[in-house]
């Protein structure tokens, strides 16, 4: 299945701010896509304001310019309701909080043992003493993923944070609202499971 333009793009700036090999040929390789397209896609990224990049023949690599990157302005119609959400979408990428994936792991293991204590306790008070259940394990402290994007984008509402969020899943980035603790969880590892 073919990527998004968006998809593809996010994906790319990603591998490119993650990693330190990113030539024309192993991105090309990578997503499966035209030298042109890359080149287009490399040029929306600048045009946008997110990165700034120049090839280094020797290395056959993409490395940083010395510049930074600056939003065209210049940019009209479609083009340039399509690089603001370039940048919405990457700031989000580089600022959007995270939620800390062990602590809440550590948490939701102890609530486990405590629910089933607590279960048990029921069925079983001889071996399961009421008096030994003790407190519930107390919730870490949360990014509020939500508020986050409101503080980075005062004047988005909350379907552009809808189809935000949905955009960056799309890109492999895990942002779900958890029912169970009520709060979002941006999960960079991608084993979404709470």
């Amino acid at each position: 299945m073919a990527l998004s333009k968006m998809t593809r793009q996010l994906m790319l700036y990603d591998n490119i701010c993650k990693t330190y090999y990113h030539g024309p040929e192993e991105l090309m390789h990578r997503f499966g896509i035209s030298r042109r397209m890359l080149q287009r896609d490399l040029k929306d990224l600048r045009d946008a304001g997110a990165l700034c990049l120049r090839y280094d023949k020797k290395e056959r690599n993409y490395i940083p310019a010395k510049e930074d990157p600056v939003f065209d302005e210049s940019a009209v119609g479609r083009r340039r309701q399509h690089l603001l959400r370039l940048r919405r979408l990457t700031t989000l990428i580089d600022q959007l909080e995270r939620t800390d994936m062990h602590a809440l792991d550590l948490y939701m293991g102890d609530l486990e043992i405590y629910e089933f204590y607590k279960e048990s306790m029921i069925d079983d008070p001889e071996n399961f003493p009421p008096e030994d259940l003790g407190d519930p394990p107390e919730m870490p402290e949360m990014a509020d993923i939500k508020a986050s994007y409101y503080s980075l984008f005062p004047d988005s509402n909350e379907r552009k944070r809808q189809r935000d969020f949905a955009a960056l899943n799309e890109a492999g980035f895990e942002i779900y609202y958890s029912h169970r603790l009520g709060v979002f969880i941006f999960d960079e590892s991608g084993e979404a499971s709470v």
